[in-house]
């Protein structure tokens, strides 16, 4: 027991004496900054909303022949009913598929995303790194990450410099 607490001890007093430097970076700043990435992001949306408009056309036939399916289902056939609903279900699959196809994990959506802003992110990480190597800094925080900065002295913050190292 006095032995950890001297350990403890001695750890403290000997971290606190070299006393390691820190900075924060704002990314979301950063990106904002980049035209290219302005450009990537119009571009992500602009695909988004043809996606989910062509999804929701086909849903809203899949509905719509359900609908009329209903309404016409005591003029048809037993035979005649189930054919349709196997072309509805078909339908229904297929909307579905594409769903997948285009906004899954591992959709059209994520892998545009990924080829645009993963080289405009790999560009502003070796910025960063180049920064710190050169303001000697131990630890980079992003405070436009999920990171929770409760309070950042303004003087830590090296976004600018990031931002005059990229040419922005």
């Amino acid at each position: 027991m006095i032995r950890n607490l001297i350990i403890v001890l001695g750890l403290l007093l000997t971290s606190s004496g070299y006393g390691q430097r820190l900075a924060y970076v704002d990314t979301h700043k950063i990106l904002n900054s980049i035209p290219e990435y302005k450009q990537s992001k119009l571009e992500i949306n602009r695909l988004s909303i043809k996606w989910e408009d062509e999804i929701a056309a086909l849903f809203a036939s899949v509905s719509e022949q359900k609908n009329q399916l209903e309404v016409e289902k005591v003029l048809l056939t037993s035979e005649m009913i189930s054919d349709r609903e196997k072309a509805i279900k078909a339908l229904d699959d297929s909307a579905r598929i594409k769903q997948i196809k285009y906004f899954g994990p591992e959709g059209l959506l994520f892998k545009k995303r990924e080829e645009m802003v993963s080289p405009i992110q790999a560009l502003i990480a070796g910025a960063i790194k180049e920064i710190a190597r050169k303001k000697k800094l131990d630890f980079v925080f992003d405070k436009g990450s999920s990171l929770s900065v409760v309070y950042a002295n303004e003087s830590n913050d090296i976004t600018s410099d990031i931002l005059k190292q990229l040419g922005y």
